[in-house]
């Protein structure tokens, strides 16, 4: 008897995780801010993977509530305080807001979201981006 209440639990737990999954299969506008060396969420394993992901899940949609985009900020960190030492690194937080602005505008008003890109050091996201899609290089001296 014990062990089958072992394996209910594990199983109603599975199913209550599988509600937090990161399948993917977005059913709102969503963007991801991420730094390209953010020393906390290495780019590749988190905000790439997740694009991969949200890519596989929305294949052939043409659902406009389905809209993501991925801002990818070169030399971006999440730790302020390694700006102080490595004055190359670029803060991801303002970018964040205002991609944040962009996607309020993008649901209240209709205004089209910038595609996924580079936001190169020194510059900010752009209705035209110089590099769509992912940055070539991850570090820009």
């Amino acid at each position: 008897l014990r062990r089958h209440l072992v394996v209910a639990t594990h199983h109603d737990v599975r199913a209550q995780l599988a509600i937090f999954d990161t399948t993917g299969a977005i059913q709102a506008p969503l963007v991801t801010v991420a730094g390209t060396m953010d020393a906390l969420l290495p780019i590749d394993h988190n905000a790439r993977a997740y694009a991969r992901s949200v890519a596989a899940a929305t294949a052939g949609s043409h659902d406009r509530k389905v809209q993501y985009r991925l801002y990818e900020v070169q030399n971006g960190n999440h730790i302020e305080t390694y700006k102080d030492t490595f004055s190359q690194l670029e803060l991801i937080m303002p970018h964040a807001q205002h991609a944040f602005d962009l996607l309020v505008q993008y649901v209240e008003q209709g205004t089209a979201l910038p595609a996924s890109q580079c936001i190169p050091h020194g510059g900010s996201i752009a209705a035209s981006p110089a590099q769509p899609g992912h940055c070539a290089n991850l570090f820009e001296p």
